[in-house]
């Protein structure tokens, strides 16, 4: 229990804590900061968390303490100065603003932590309530005065029981989501200032420069939006909007919505899921710092269930390659816990990922390394099967000789058995036109070494085959290609001509 809430209110120790709490109050409001000096206001962000934090341990009514802070806090910043005098309405300082809606945002979730907290009391309490007829029930049990009657009474007053204790668990609950989705944000007095919040964080017009309260009222407004389901789904355009229009040099910024949607996405799954695309795409970021949160939380999403294995994974397929360590580091972890699933994902993500990331236009090298690694998951005999099939299947799907020469490479990647041997020769139609190319043919002429070398005996029949029709396929290309090439050479020098007659003719004239 809280420790003023256990005590009498005319005993020396709830006259102390009365005392604790109001100076508690004061440090939470701030009233010290200096208007001009940001070092003050960075310094107090951190005691106003700990002061709140106490007030709702220590204090046996702490959601009027927090009304007091809030209704002092917004005279301050709209109203009257620390020391009560009035100051213009026109202007407000964007320092006092930054300290207002860090303490909102904090004062709603300890609300909802409390609220919580007092569900969870109310259900142990009736639980016990339970536990303890249940136990009376049973001592009457092992009475001799009309044994039968007892027992039959007694198992009619315990269902009940049980019965009354699910339904008024089960309207707790409904109370605690009412007072989550409603009352904290929309009715009570913390939902009179969510429209400024939105306001300032769409900062239409670019009207508010200030850095440290653009990040003030974003971390409220993501804080608001953890608690009511509605609230969220009305403002996450709004956070991507902020997300991808925030300057460079506000890593910060960009850093505590990504954190923060990763918390959205655990309370409200659904809500989010259709912006997933977006937060992928930070892993495209510019600064380090911003790849790296993205993937912490894209990592602790996607390992927790929260967010589906898609082909957006390849994005963090090509972090396999980043230039920071750490990111090199996460990305190889996470796929090696997905590895670890009897689903396998990266099995059945691999073509989409090679495809997506031969569209991406990334350097050959390190294409290849990431899918060095990547294969190396693929170790069943019926997987390497199914890949050559799908990777076959994918190069008439596409006319860049660039992503044949990527399939072609990841074939090489697959382990080797019969049926992988004699898949790359049933399918041999539909890569045929690609071996003309010298990286495609190189590619499987690989293979080629390789089966010869682990094939069997009743498979050199099959593997000569394949040779044949390999060299076959890449001579006719090569001549194709001679032959074209020859052919456009003589109407570039048609063309030549033609305009060379033409001006020797306008010039006889």
């Amino acid at each position: 229990g809280r420790a003023q809430a256990s005590s009498s209110p005319t005993s020396a120790k709830y006259i102390l804590l009365e005392q604790i709490i109001a100076r508690l109050c004061r440090i939470a409001m701030g009233e010290w900061c200096l208007d001009k000096n940001i070092t003050d206001t960075q310094c107090w962000f951190a005691a106003a968390e700990q002061a709140i934090d106490a007030i709702f341990e220590i204090s046996a009514e702490p959601e009027k303490e927090s009304a007091k802070i809030i209704k002092g806090m917004e005279a301050m910043a709209f109203g009257m100065s620390g020391r009560g005098v009035e100051v213009s309405k026109k202007t407000c300082c964007s320092l006092r603003l930054a300290r207002f809606f860090f303490v909102v945002g904090h004062i709603a979730v300890k609300l909802l932590v409390y609220t919580e907290a007092l569900s969870i009391s109310l259900r142990r309490a009736n639980a016990a309530k339970s536990l303890s007829k249940q136990e009376s029930a049973d001592k009457a049990k092992s009475s001799d005065n009309d044994e039968a009657k007892i027992k039959e009474d007694s198992d009619e007053d315990i269902e009940a029981e049980l019965g009354l204790a699910a339904q008024a668990e089960a309207e707790t609950e409904k109370k605690v989501a009412d007072i989550a989705e409603n009352e904290i944000v929309e009715r009570g007095l913390i939902g009179l200032f969510s429209p400024l919040l939105v306001r300032i964080v769409a900062n239409e017009g670019l009207m508010h420069s200030s850095s440290i309260l653009m990040q003030s009222a974003t971390l409220a407004l993501c804080k608001l939006m953890c608690i009511s389901g509605v609230f969220c789904e009305k403002n996450l355009p709004l956070l991507f909007r902020a997300l991808s229009k925030a300057p460079v040099k506000e890593t910060t910024l960009k850093s505590n919505i990504i954190i923060a949607l990763g918390d959205l996405a655990f309370r409200f799954p659904n809500a989010v899921e259709p912006y997933t695309p977006m937060l992928y795409a930070c892993l495209n970021d510019s600064v380090t710092s911003v790849r790296r949160h993205t993937l912490m939380v894209l990592t602790h999403l996607i390992l927790n269930d929260m967010v589906k294995v898609k082909g957006q994974v390849c994005e963090i397929a090509v972090c396999l390659e980043d230039k920071e360590p750490r990111i090199r580091d996460m990305s190889r972890l996470l796929f090696h816990e997905l590895s670890k699933r009897s689903n396998n994902p990266i099995y059945n993500l691999l073509p989409d990922i090679i495809s997506r990331m031969g569209l991406m236009g990334i350097e050959k090298e390190k294409f290849r390394n990431i899918m060095s690694f990547l294969f190396s998951f693929v170790k069943k005999d019926r997987q390497n099967e199914m890949l050559v099939e799908k990777l076959c299947q994918r190069f008439p799907t596409t006319e860049s000789i660039s992503q044949k020469s990527d399939f072609a490479f990841c074939l090489t990647q697959l382990k080797l058995n019969d049926k992988v041997i004699k898949n790359l020769n049933d399918h041999f139609n539909c890569y045929k036109d690609s071996l003309f190319d010298d990286d495609v043919f190189k590619s499987f002429t690989s293979i080629l070494s390789k089966a010869k070398k682990l094939a069997r005996s009743e498979m050199k029949e099959v593997i000569e085959e394949w040779e044949t029709r390999l060299k076959q396929e890449n001579s006719n290309g090569l001549e194709n290609m001679t032959a074209e090439a020859k052919s456009k050479a003589a109407k570039a020098n048609a063309k030549a001509r033609k305009a060379r007659k033409g001006r020797e003719n306008s010039l006889d004239d």
